[in-house]
């Protein structure tokens, strides 16, 4: 258990850093698909595409074994450092293809008249974003953001083939060594269970508290 704890803590590590840059990177680019200006519109989409519309274990192949083959990123960032940061750059770009058009649906999702209003009392695009549009599509965005961090602490499951430790690594390596594959397997997916299920609590709670459907 001891190994298997050890597993969890660096699962719940890169969970809570690919779910912070995640959304931070799905601000930007929503942000930069609702732009009047073709490039960003462009960059992001292209940006989006590209990582919906792949596997996040080849991205995580590509990036974390493939190039280091062309450019001397070890050299970079040092051999042990850059699988941590390459698996926990790729997962956050994966999950925030995603965000990225969640943010969108819930920023287009607010009427046009309150952001008329706001320029009619001389209020500027970013003020009327910040103050106005992003807090109410804020409340609509908890749900789907939720099964996203969700979906995220599941997916980091596949950066044990890649060699970076985290729970299933540890799994496998106890396994490996007693053969109760059942028993630490069942162990494993009941740790998984047990973070998830207290994300989707914490869901429930934030609905609750913002009253999302009713406001």
């Amino acid at each position: 258990m001891d190994v298997l704890l050890s597993g969890l803590k660096y699962t719940v590590e890169f969970s809570i850093i690919a779910i912070i840059l995640m959304v931070i990177i799905g601000l930007i680019a929503a942000l930069m698909r609702l732009s009047n200006f073709f490039l960003f519109r462009w960059i992001a989409t292209v940006y989006v595409e590209l990582f919906r519309s792949t596997p996040l274990l080849v991205q995580l192949f590509f990036i974390v074994l493939g190039l280091p083959a062309i450019l001397p990123v070890n050299d970079w960032f040092g051999q042990r450092n850059y699988p941590v940061i390459a698996t926990a750059l790729t997962l956050a770009l994966n999950e925030g293809a995603y965000v990225t058009e969640i943010i969108r649906a819930g920023i287009l999702g607010i009427d046009r008249g309150q952001k008329e209003a706001a320029a009619s009392i001389g209020m500027t695009k970013f003020q009327t974003m910040r103050y106005i549009v992003l807090p109410q599509a804020f409340k609509r965005m908890i749900p789907p953001m939720v099964n996203q961090a969700a979906q995220t602490i599941k997916d980091t499951s596949l950066l044990a083939p890649v060699g970076v430790v985290e729970l299933l690594y540890k799994t496998e390596i106890v396994v490996s060594s007693t053969f109760a594959s059942f028993k630490f397997y069942g162990v494993c997916a009941i740790l998984y269970f047990i973070i998830i299920f207290a994300v989707s609590k914490t869901a429930s709670y934030l609905e609750r508290r913002f009253q999302v459907d009713k406001r």
